[in-house]
């Protein structure tokens, strides 16, 4: 979980870019910005509102009084009630009032994440001119303090107890639904709650090009299983690969196996701050096209940042821009594909980038 420090130092640093960018006023309606800046855990299915002004004045507007909160005020509104009928509209309507009396009427310049506020937060927020500030939003949370590595590292907890429950199950025979089954009881164990699990589940040939929930699809000898998991733990996500051979690996599987693992020594040097996504992912593309029996067969981008959300940046594509800097947790996941293989091996390390070099956060081994 975040910490309440930590929330306020994240404040801190909205108020500098507030600062730099004219700002009067930031209002917040995206559950996942509300919760890194308040540390309360949000119900993202409800409207939430966090907003503060340029003396650091702030206000949480939520559907319960939360256990913990950085906000320096908080207004509950009426989320559900037996004394009449609600919905919402009624939520936006009456979280809209506390907005209005907390938004300071001087305000020339306001800042919004419009994606996410409804017509009636959004005319709430007020000021004389407003600005959407979701791209100064998503710079701000690149760089990861050390509660949110907290909790990536949860998450990547899941994960891995996930791969050592189906390494020592995953036998000829077995449907998809039974390999994820196996993988989200041993999260769920290992949480002792729920668990939010997404990822790619396709076995063998459907691994090649597809992705996604399992099927019935029966593991056959000689398959290659990805497993592309990415569960979410206090709201942080982690997004890890293993794939896991059907037996003994050919010759031909094993080289290919040798040829990714090459591929994240590359990426260990290149995962520097200064360096350009978009030359991140030449390096690794370059090394995986070397390999002539899959050559052509690496389709997809070969990382990005992850955070709160799954994906983030920087991204490591051909077309990116993106500067790699001292903070950022990358997922990179270099693959290669094709029927000779029997299906694809795409491995994935989740990186932190330190002051000169990237170290993977997890640990489960990436063997066949």
């Amino acid at each position: 979980m975040l910490n309440i420090h930590s929330c306020l130092e994240r404040q801190k640093r909205l108020l500098s870019a507030m600062e730099q960018a004219h700002l009067d006023f930031v209002v917040l309606g995206y559950a996942k910005s509300v919760y890194y800046f308040t540390g309360a855990p949000v119900d993202a299915s409800r409207p939430q509102v966090f907003a503060m002004d340029a003396s650091g004045r702030s206000l949480l507007i939520t559907n319960r009084e939360p256990d913990q909160s950085a906000a320096g005020e908080t207004k509950v509104y009426t989320a559900y009630t037996i004394e009449r009928p609600f919905g919402r509209t009624s939520m936006n309507d009456e979280a809209a009032g506390f907005l209005r009396s907390f938004a300071p009427s001087t305000a020339g310049s306001t800042g919004i994440d419009s994606e996410h506020l409804n017509a009636a937060l959004a005319a709430a927020a007020g000021g004389r001119t407003q600005r959407n500030i979701s791209p100064l939003l998503e710079q701000i949370r690149r760089r990861k303090d050390p509660d949110e590595l907290e909790c990536i590292r949860s998450a990547i907890s899941l994960a891995e107890a996930g791969y050592k429950a189906i390494k020592a199950r995953l036998e000829l025979g077995m449907t998809e639904f039974e390999a994820y089954s196996i993988i989200h009881e041993a999260m769920v164990r290992t949480a002792g709650t729920a668990v939010d699990l997404g990822g790619d589940f396709a076995c063998g040939e459907r691994g090649i090009k597809a992705g996604g929930p399992p099927t019935d699809r029966k593991v056959l000898a000689g398959d290659l299983y990805i497993f592309d998991l990415f569960p979410t733990r206090n709201g942080y996500s982690c997004d890890l690969c293993r794939t896991f051979a059907v037996g003994k690996p050919t010759e031909l599987q094993q080289r290919a196996w040798s040829h990714v693992m090459e591929a994240h020594r590359i990426a260990e040097r290149a995962i520097r701050p200064g360096a350009r996504g978009r030359d991140v992912y030449e390096a690794i593309r370059r090394h995986m096209e070397a390999f002539e029996p899959a050559r052509g067969s690496f389709y997809h981008h070969a990382g990005h940042g992850l955070g709160m959300d799954a994906w983030e940046r920087p991204w490591l594509t051909p077309g990116s821009e993106d500067i790699i800097e001292e903070g950022d947790v990358v997922a990179c996941e270099p693959g290669l594909y094709g029927e000779n293989l029997q299906g694809g091996i795409r491995l994935e390390h989740n990186y932190l980038v330190g002051k000169s070099s990237a170290v993977p956060l997890d640990t489960f081994p990436m063997e066949l």
